[in-house]
């Protein structure tokens, strides 16, 4: 009797595990899981306020599109802006995340990372962003850098950051 109920406990719980024993965790979120702490939605844009020295029409215009969710349209004309204007961060930041919503990880990346390394307010943005499409990408060790240079900034995303670090590790 004791040599069926053992063998039995063993199909039901699955092979190597006693039918007292704890289950076996994983240590590692799965692919899946990864996919789902990548998914972001659009960062909305916010106008300057009308006493700070407003954006170019081109870019309005271009955000206009952006904010309408037509980002191939607003890719087109961000890139411009950018080739333009290569100091200009909000047009970088935006281009890059046009650029990954319709595919282009690589170049989104390359214009995320622009914005990262400036001095601007979307600086912060740009790593959490660059953290989410490393972990679509299954890329975790770049993830967690960024992530990491993001709570180092002590900014608004660092808690944020700090969670998706722990659902990470």
């Amino acid at each position: 009797m004791f040599a069926w109920l053992a063998s039995e406990s063993r199909k039901e719980a699955g092979e190597g595990r006693t039918a007292n024993g704890p289950p076996q965790v994983s240590s590692h979120p799965s692919p899946e899981r990864y996919q789902l702490l990548a998914h972001f939605d659009p960062p909305q844009y916010a106008p300057p306020a009308p006493a700070h020295a407003g954006p170019s029409r081109q870019f309005t215009d271009a955000m206009r599109l952006y904010t309408d969710g037509d980002f191939p349209a607003a890719t087109a004309r961000l890139r411009k802006i950018a080739d333009a204007q290569p100091g200009f961060t909000p047009a970088r930041f935006y281009l890059g995340i046009c650029l990954l919503l319709t595919g282009e990880r690589t170049s989104g990346i390359r214009q995320l990372r622009e914005a990262a390394a400036s001095a601007s307010s979307y600086r912060e943005s740009a790593h959490f962003y660059l953290a989410k499409t490393y972990l679509g990408e299954g890329d975790i060790a770049a993830a967690r850098q960024e992530l990491n240079d993001l709570v180092a900034i002590h900014g608004e995303l660092e808690k944020q950051a700090q969670v998706l670090l722990t659902q990470i590790q």
